[in-house]
């Protein structure tokens, strides 16, 4: 199915249509979103979550070529409401605040001259560990081995397991994090990880080292000033309960006053969905709390017409063609979308 949609963008840019898309859609806002940028093999792990050095930069030499006007979420917001937002205007933002964005994103945004937002949760940040069940995935994903024994552990009885089947190693790996949630703090699910890293033979030493799994640091959310990155809001433990608004308020209390910590002249006023998950009825808790803005994972364009809460965004990684990102960036995706 994909090479039969690659083959009609490809007819369709040939044809002009791109072209067509970018000079219909040039008074909406389009908001690039992104995750983790790779220092390992975790594009290879999560190509949804995390897109390498090389793909990113030649998306952002691609925006650099096609003249758009890349503006920081909070004047694009305001000035699309406004009714004087530029044409062709670029927003890019990235979500959870992994480590490599200091050390990957910043570096090449600067070289370009393009400023962001990042959506920043701020327990891992504060705790300076790798996020638990990210990296319990990706040592499942990791390991060579074929079968692991358990004996005398305290999250599975006695017994083998055959890891060559896909079914039964996802069910292990939730087994394992439904445990380690359960568990009081991070120094119990990290004696976890180490467990688990000797029963599948990868060192989950190696990992904490590399700290491909890490947020960054207070220190490294601090220098990000000086890539025009703007840090914002993004809950405390990643999540965002669609049935408990005193349970929204608190994650959003915990990350606001975390984030001023760190950051203290900063302000707080644009938010992010933790894994896209959001309804209306979250709408009036957002308000009341100052939010501006709340981005979601949902494709598309946005006018003054979008509500404030539910700005639409186009999620990059590592396994989106080229041609998706240019019919993205062009507009000529929603167009289509909307006529089907």
């Amino acid at each position: 199915m994909r090479p039969l949609k690659l083959a009609l963008l490809f007819a369709a840019k040939w044809m002009g249509g791109f072209e067509v898309a970018r000079r219909l859609t040039r008074r909406h806002l389009k908001i690039l979103c992104y995750h983790g940028f790779a220092v390992g093999d975790e594009a290879v792990f999560r190509p949804k979550l995390f897109i390498t050095r090389e793909v990113f930069e030649r998306r952002m030499a691609f925006l650099r070529r096609q003249g758009v006007r890349v503006l920081p979420l909070d004047q694009a917001v305001n000035e699309m409401y406004e009714g004087r937002l530029p044409d062709n205007s670029v927003s890019i933002t990235i979500d959870d605040g992994f480590h490599s964005v200091a050390g990957v994103a910043a570096p090449v945004l600067s070289r370009h001259g393009f400023p962001s937002t990042v959506y920043v949760t701020s327990y891992y940040v504060k705790h300076a560990v790798p996020v638990f069940r990210l990296v319990v995935q990706y040592m499942f994903w990791k390991t060579g081995c074929r079968r692991i024994s358990f004996v005398g552990c305290d999250w599975h009885p006695d017994g083998e397991i055959d890891l060559s089947n896909s079914s039964s190693r996802e069910r292990l790996a939730e087994q394992c994090i439904r445990h380690g949630e359960a568990l009081e703090d991070e120094d119990q699910r990290m004696r976890l990880c180490k467990q688990l890293g000797q029963l599948l033979d990868v060192p989950f030493q190696g990992i904490v080292e590399q700290r491909i799994l890490h947020l960054m640091t207070p220190e490294e959310l601090r220098g990000l000033r000086a890539h025009a990155m703007d840090v914002q809001l993004h809950t405390h433990r990643h999540r965002f309960p669609l049935d408990s608004e005193a349970g929204a308020r608190q994650e959003i209390e915990d990350n606001r006053r975390s984030l001023a910590e760190w950051l203290p002249s900063a302000q707080f006023v644009h938010f992010c969905y933790p894994s896209g998950i959001w309804d209306s009825r979250q709408w009036q808790c957002l308000d009341a709390m100052g939010v501006k803005s709340a981005t979601t994972c949902v494709p598309g364009l946005n006018s003054a017409a979008t509500p404030r809460h539910a700005l639409h965004r186009f999620l990059d990684g590592d396994d989106i063609h080229p041609l998706e990102f240019e019919a993205a960036v062009s507009g000529f995706s929603d167009l289509i979308m909307r006529r089907m």
